[in-house]
């Protein structure tokens, strides 16, 4: 089977999480991606934790796929390596701050001397220019100026982050799409382009309807009260607390008669469906603290599996509060594939999260594990036509570093 991507190679310089995620999605479904990794420790996200035996999880999450090369790139031995990878490669990608690869002397304008059809992916913060162009760029202050936390979190409270590196994710898919588009359009013109990304516009993009609101009707967002899912919605777009202690959503305004539904399926008398208050869907929040309290009493009388089943035999959309422990034990995930498994020099046998997009002939497989520092070395020296001679004097003058031979010796680079 040939995947989308497969003879499509992606000289990888990113790290931590954003990039990694984007260059993770193309090395999925084919693509050979490079990861170029500083000698004996690696880029700089193998050290975040949760790790074990050494080896960091999330580090983990962000890279399968790739192939490991480190080196010491402010040898010119090394970046002549670079180079010469260049002459083969479709894609480099990075997400240091503006200007650091132009440092290195891997700008696109030098780049493409050497390869006119390379597709030069940069990924940061703010962006390579503008007022905001020197700044640090990080997942929670893109959220912050994104808007995305004025959203997010209750409206007697302070404004609160997504509970995970959401603008991180974003802009890897954001690189992904980039570079997709990238390569679509060189098949059309022959050459390669720039394809640049940052965490502030990927964020701006999470919420595009109430960023129409805002700039054409100045519509302002005050979040939600407690429990309500947004907050142009009410009591049937809500969080409610069941019996056990466990929570539940209810999105019970988008079926028809959800009202009714609603009411059979928590035993409430008379049924709201009855209420002429929420005869017209524009009033249904105009009683909303005495429905509040009315859903959350009926919540309470069952349990979340109860209220589960009840849900489900009146045509009503689950909406159980998983943690992540109980989302991959959930039917429909498990049918979904949505867990992998790889076997890890280091770690041994690594579960990460499966492929959300399904293809049907040429489906995202799990070809390698995510790599140990510099495990591909050799490899790769060997694919550029080093001799094993040469690739000694890399390894002992530390251009490329020895990492296989201190794990033959019993030392781990993970």
């Amino acid at each position: 089977m040939t995947l989308p991507y497969e003879g499509i190679r992606i000289i990888d310089f990113t790290q931590v999480e954003q990039g990694p995620v984007g260059t993770q999605v193309l090395g999925d479904y084919g693509a050979d991606v490079v990861k170029i990794e500083r000698v004996d420790i690696g880029e700089i996200g193998r050290g975040q934790q949760p790790q074990i035996n050494g080896v960091s999880l999330y580090y983990m999450a962000d890279n399968r796929n790739k192939r490991s090369f480190s080196l010491d790139l402010r040898t010119p031995e090394a970046k002549e390596i670079v180079y010469e990878m260049v002459k083969d490669a479709d894609v480099v990608a990075s997400n240091f701050r503006p200007g650091v690869m132009e440092r290195m002397g891997f700008g696109y304008e030098e780049l493409k001397k050497i390869n006119p059809r390379i597709i030069w992916s940069v990924a940061s913060g703010w962006g390579q220019t503008g007022p905001y162009e020197k700044r640090i760029g990080q997942d929670l202050v893109s959220q912050a100026l994104g808007g995305l936390m004025s959203l997010t979190g209750d409206r007697d409270g302070p404004p609160r982050a997504v509970g995970t590196f959401i603008g991180d994710y974003l802009g890897g898919m954001m690189i992904a799409q980039g570079i997709m588009a990238a390569l679509a359009a060189r098949e059309k013109t022959g050459r390669g382009q720039v394809v640049e990304t940052n965490l502030m516009d990927g964020v701006i993009a999470s919420h595009l309807q109430e960023n129409a609101a805002a700039l054409n009707a100045d519509w302002k967002f005050p979040r939600a009260p407690k429990g309500i899912g947004h907050s142009d919605s009410g009591p049937f777009y809500a969080i409610y607390e069941c019996k056990d202690g466990k929570y539940y959503t209810l999105m019970g305004a988008f079926v028809p008669d959800g009202l009714g539904r609603l009411s059979k399926a928590l035993e409430i008398e008379p049924s709201l469906a009855d209420d002429p208050l929420f005869e017209n869907p524009t009033r249904w929040n105009e009683g909303s603290p005495a429905l509040r309290a009315a859903l959350e009493k009926a919540f309470k009388k069952f349990t979340r599996a109860e209220v589960e089943e009840r849900f489900d035999a009146n045509g009503l959309p689950p909406g159980s509060v998983y943690d992540l422990q109980e989302v991959f034990e959930d039917p429909q995930v498990v049918h979904n594939n949505m867990v992998v498994e790889a076997e890890h020099p280091v770690y041994g046998k690594v579960r990460l999260t499966g492929f959300p997009v399904k293809l049907s002939d040429t489906p995202a497989t799990l070809r390698r594990s995510p790599p140990t520092v510099g495990e591909h070395n050799e490899e790769m020296l060997r694919e550029l036509g080093y001799t094993d001679a040469q690739i000694q004097e890399l390894q002992t003058s530390g251009v490329t570093g020895s990492e296989n031979i201190k794990r033959a010796n019993g030392a781990t680079g993970s």
